[in-house]
């Protein structure tokens, strides 16, 4: 391949970076009111990186097999670039609300993209530690940069010591797998497991470590402690973006590792993934139950709902792999939507967070009532909403694949967590109206859950249209 093809796989990451760099010296050197013309920009540089993502067809390794690119990696980093659009986009009446003026805000957000594309596409264990941190130092200045804030900064420094350790346990974990196999490239690596006889006890121990530290990046248990913490102090904006494009990288490398480097090593892995399934699902269904936060009651919900994401996961299938990617998918559109609610709920300018304060909040708002209770009816996968179809996926990929118990267990989980949403609604309608919440209602906000809301209720009339496209790009790394 020719430098200019390589070039051209890399020319969204390019683009965004180059983009990154000058905004930095625009704002340094522009006028002081220049973060919404920033903020602005951002969303066109990530539509153009989308529009060239779409314009690339085949699957081919660049810079010496360093970088994978593939239908599958190309839709992954399209749901990031739309949600981190979309995150950027209804960003701005929060951040004037809560005084986040900061030109850097969108700027760390492109630096965190950047991280989590090249992320995608990493072919090389070296690559992906370099990317899975650029995206997290990034992460770590989001989470604090409400400077005035003690909680904010809290959350950060919890993020950023945890962040650190995590990244410890997945580096010595790659160094295991070098020492046992002797490449960082995953095909090399491949190979390499598939020539041995019996696995060597190091290099067990090194798709553990990794695996771990990447159940960390993706909130799953039991490495969730950081979550809710950071959830609750961060600003809402962040979390939401948090709760998004950072998932949708960590479950497609996890997908990538165990389907391509790893797949020699099915009963290594497949054991890990199952007792963090297991223990994700359950954290999440009970100790969402006594939460009256908002922030860190969506936070458990994030914990339990990977947990069904990697069931398709464990299922080491083609349909698994689908009904994984389908489930993140609409999982991130509803938490776009439960997130936009929050950034709406503010009393003067005060942000509400606790669900005691939407008491009678129907007699109020009728119209967001009625938003937000679709949509967490359809977290809790009740039928014939979308998260129902999501969960559906996983739990007929694990019975296709002989794993019954783990969709046995799935339902019965999924069944707990119903109560802590319905929970909300029943606040919302049936207890009386405490203090009257007189929100101003940002359009772009009122959009996102109106979209939110409407795609989960319209699903099954569009599903198999959604459907067929992550088929097709799933049939890339099978």
């Amino acid at each position: 391949m020719t430098i200019l093809n390589e070039l051209k796989i890399i020319l969204p990451e390019s683009i965004i970076l180059l983009s990154a760099v000058f905004f930095i010296l625009y704002g340094s050197l522009g006028k002081k009111n220049v973060s919404s013309s920033i903020n602005f920009l951002s969303i066109v540089i990530l539509l153009i990186a989308l529009f060239i993502l779409f314009k690339t067809n085949g699957s081919s390794y660049a810079f010496d097999a360093i970088i994978y690119d593939s239908p599958f990696t190309r839709f992954m980093k399209a749901l990031v670039l739309i949600s981190s659009a979309i995150v950027i986009f209804i960003s701005d009446f929060y951040r004037k609300k809560n005084n986040i003026s900061l030109f850097e805000y969108p700027i760390l957000m492109l630096f965190a993209i950047l991280g989590m594309l090249i992320m995608i596409s990493s072919n090389d264990l070296i690559i992906l530690y370099i990317s899975l941190e650029l995206q997290s130092l990034s992460l770590y200045v989001l989470v604090a940069i409400k400077r005035d804030s003690s909680k904010a900064a809290e959350a950060g420094l919890k993020y950023f010591i945890l962040g650190s350790l995590a990244s410890a346990i997945i580096l010595y974990g790659f160094s295991l797998i070098y020492a046992n196999t002797g490449y960082t490239n995953f095909n090399d690596i491949s190979k390499a497991i598939e020539n041995f006889a019996e696995l060597p006890i190091g290099l067990i121990l090194g798709i553990i470590f990794t695996l771990s530290g990447m159940a960390f990046k993706l909130s799953a248990a039991p490495f969730h402690m950081w979550t809710p913490d950071v959830y609750e102090g961060s600003p809402s904006s962040v979390t939401t973006f948090l709760v998004a494009a950072p998932k949708i990288a960590a479950i497609t490398i996890i997908i990538r590792l165990v389907n391509e480097p790893f797949i020699g090593a099915l009963y290594v892995w497949q054991q890990i993934l199952i007792a963090i399934a297991i223990l994700s699902m359950a954290i999440g269904a009970f100790t969402a139950l006594k939460q009256n936060n908002l922030k860190r009651l969506l936070a458990y919900s994030t914990i339990g709902n990977i947990g069904y994401i990697l069931i398709g996961v464990i299922a080491s299938s083609e349909f698994g792999i689908i009904a994984s990617v389908l489930f993140i998918s609409l999982y991130v559109v509803m938490s776009l939507g439960a997130f936009a609610f929050i950034m709406s709920l503010r009393r003067e300018d005060e942000q509400i967070i606790n669900i005691d304060s939407l008491s009678g909040f129907s007699k109020s708002h009728p119209l967001i009532a009625v938003l937000i209770s679709i949509i967490l009816l359809s977290m809790a996968g009740l039928p014939p909403l979308g998260g129902f179809v999501g969960k559906l996926y996983v739990f007929l990929a694990a019975i296709e694949s002989g794993l019954t118990y783990l969709a046995f267990i799935g339902v019965i989980f999924s069944v707990v967590s119903a109560y802590y949403y319905l929970k909300i609604i029943k606040v919302m309608y049936f207890d009386e109206l405490s203090e009257s919440l007189s929100l101003v209602i940002d359009k772009k906000l009122l959009a996102t859950m109106v979209l939110s809301a409407l795609f989960m209720l319209t699903f099954l009339f569009f599903a198999k249209n959604i459907i067929g496209m992550i088929s097709n790009s799933v049939s890339s790394i099978v």
